[in-house]
């Protein structure tokens, strides 16, 4: 094979793919857990206990379901591109970097609203990998 994506695909470094793995990992686990979250919301007028604490019980939930719920589906839509980007880092691109960039203050401010603390210690590693290893991306 003479493809040079092969070739570079091969050649990442391990900062950006751990940064892909989180990029991923925390797309998947929050995109596909807070629809659910949101469904019991709607249903039972409050959030569910996961352990021994509410899911996603953070300063968002004083501004009423209605903006709950709304912020919840944005942080979905985040997730979703979060995972975009993942692909994007994993295949060595360099518009899933950007990709990435773009979304984590969002992931971030979500995660604070949300009180996720697996976002906030997640999304500044991420970012900080995909800025140390920018360089070797096509």
């Amino acid at each position: 094979m003479t493809g040079t994506s092969d070739s570079r695909h091969l050649r990442l470094p391990w900062t950006v793919r751990i940064a892909a793995f989180l990029f991923l990992f925390l797309g998947v686990a929050f995109g596909a857990s807070v629809p659910f979250v949101l469904a019991y919301l709607e249903r039972n007028g409050e959030l569910p206990m996961t352990f021994w604490f509410r899911s996603m019980a953070g300063p968002v939930e004083q501004l009423g379901p209605e903006t709950f719920t709304a912020l919840g589906w944005t942080f979905v839509g985040v997730c979703a591109a979060d995972v975009v980007a993942g692909v994007g880092l994993w295949r060595g691109r360099r518009w899933g970097a950007r990709l990435g960039l773009a979304t984590s203050p969002l992931a971030l401010a979500l995660g604070v609203g949300f009180d996720l603390p697996l976002i906030l210690l997640g999304v500044p590693v991420r970012v900080a990998l995909v800025l140390a290893g920018r360089r070797s991306l096509g």
